[in-house]
């Protein structure tokens, strides 16, 4: 049975895992992003396609060792929530079962990281 501190530290590191691995995909592929945030009407996309790529990687990094979290979660959720209003949100279709995991997977991402903010980062052991 986890105890208090455990269940943090297990929702940290999911949640790390769950923005490091799409930023090393991303990072594999910058222009793909780069052409998605261009899309979107962001100006200097290449900019932000690298800085949405650094916040995922190193964030999730830090989530997932618990170091420096109260700070890591914020560029975290901003991503998280510029994501929702653009994206998740503009594309919804209720009678689309992918469209409706996305707005879902961005509300529990963004609930989870203020849940960290709240309790803390925990501890596994």
């Amino acid at each position: 049975m986890l105890n208090k501190l455990q269940g943090p530290a297990l929702l940290r590191i999911a949640l790390g895992i769950l923005f490091l691995v799409p930023g090393l995909a991303k990072l594999m592929d910058p222009g793909m992003i780069t052409g998605m945030l261009s899309g979107l009407g962001f100006p200097v996309a290449p900019l932000f396609a690298w800085i949405l790529i650094l916040v995922e990687i190193i964030c999730g990094a830090l989530l997932i060792i618990g170091f420096k979290t109260e700070i890591a979660i914020w560029p975290l959720f901003v991503v998280l929530l510029v994501a929702l209003l653009l994206v998740a949100i503009p594309s919804f279709d209720a009678s689309k079962v992918d469209t409706i995991m996305a707005l879902l997977w961005h509300l529990v991402g963004l609930a989870g990281l203020l849940s960290i903010n709240s309790t803390g980062p925990g501890k596994l052991f």
